[in-house]
């Protein structure tokens, strides 16, 4: 009696879909490993094309490697993302690009420090890698290391303190913060306080630049508007809130963040006022869990970081010609339950015969 084959089913080859497609074995590498610079009729690669399928065929990616000098490899060094869950989605939007194309990525988290940071560049490219993206949680300029000499780089919101990057991809801050004063400024509020985080934020300037803006296209005149400035933290929202709504009389509060606006929510819950009959609320990132749970539900930009890792992967798999030397990354506004008219029992602008005290700290 014959023994059976020891092991399980056995791997399809390129020799196996050849066969299948009538084809020979070099034309399935041609198309199989997308060479263009090989002439390979249109018909016949999507034979080949089928037949793969068909056979479900799973190309032997260490093989190409060593014959190509290939790498499926990205590097990824990001700043401070790995533990915010929702920054963390540029990330998984990169993976959930060139996964597909048989790329895997290395993620190392360098914690702001450039020593760090190069040695783990150093790593990866003794790895072998294909490209490298950096990423950050907030938009701010990030050390490259002077070791990618000739190796692709992309920085995804952030931008290299020095020498050169393939592509920048950064969020529209300034439109984002322009969409949030301006849903507040379309209902009729007047009295509007803009609650930023440090001064010295960009994505914060970029905020305060979006809503001066669109304070104007309202007829206002920005120097007349309440600006304050934070840490980006609840209790800081809290304390801000409290504080125009109490001394400004401000109907409308277009907050730094989503946690900010939440310390708004809650100065207001503690000053026996509502949102938004009294006083609306506007957010800014969309934070995943936190702007749709509260309530009312929280109107507010939200951050692109999915769209910024996908698009990240997209460029990745991109002949580096083909690709922008920056790009910006649309913030959309997301319209709850936070944002409504002024209300009546409030003043809506300066009392007749007063005058406003001069409000920018």
């Amino acid at each position: 009696m014959a023994k059976k084959a020891a092991g399980g089913p056995k791997r399809v080859t390129m020799t196996d879909v050849a066969r299948r497609a009538g084809v020979s074995q070099p034309t399935v590498s041609f198309v199989l490993n997308d060479r263009r610079d090989v002439a390979v009729a249109e018909e016949t690669r999507r034979r080949v094309l089928q037949a793969a399928a068909e056979l479900d065929f799973v190309p032997n990616r260490a093989a190409q490697l060593l014959r190509s000098n290939r790498s499926f490899t990205i590097g990824v060094v990001t700043s401070g993302i790995v533990s915010q869950p929702y920054a963390g989605l540029i990330v998984l939007g990169l993976q959930q690009v060139v996964q597909p194309a048989g790329y895997v990525c290395m993620v190392v988290d360098t914690t702001g420090d450039p020593g760090q940071g190069d040695d783990a560049v150093a790593s990866l490219v003794a790895q072998g890698v294909a490209a490298i993206v950096y990423a950050s949680l907030s938009p701010k300029p990030l050390h490259r290391s002077p070791r990618l000499d000739g190796i692709r780089t992309i920085f995804v919101n952030c931008w290299p303190e020095e020498g050169h990057a393939d592509t920048v991809l950064l969020a529209d801050e300034y439109a984002g913060g322009r969409a949030a004063a301006a849903s507040v400024f379309e209902r009729g509020h007047r009295d509007v306080a803009f609650l930023g985080g440090m001064r010295d934020d960009f994505a914060c300037q970029e905020r305060r630049r979006g809503f001066d803006d669109a304070a104007r296209e309202a007829g206002l005149r920005p120097a007349d508007l309440v600006h304050r400035y934070g840490n980006y933290q609840i209790g800081n929202g809290y304390d801000l809130a409290t504080e125009v709504v109490t001394e400004h009389r401000s109907t409308a509060l277009v907050c730094g963040n989503d946690r900010m606006a939440i310390g708004a929510l809650l100065a207001l819950h503690s000053l026996g006022l509502n949102c938004p009959d009294d006083v609306s609320i506007v957010g800014f990132d969309d934070q995943p869990d936190v702007a749709d749970q509260v309530r009312p539900g929280l109107t507010t930009a939200a951050l692109p970081h999915l769209m910024l890792g996908r698009r990240a992967g997209q460029l990745v798999l991109t002949a580096p010609e083909d690709a922008p030397s920056r790009e910006i990354v649309p913030c959309t506004l997301i319209e709850r339950d936070s944002v409504g008219t002024p209300s009546p029992a409030r003043p809506t602008s300066t009392p007749p015969g007063g005058r406003r005290r001069r409000n920018s700290k």
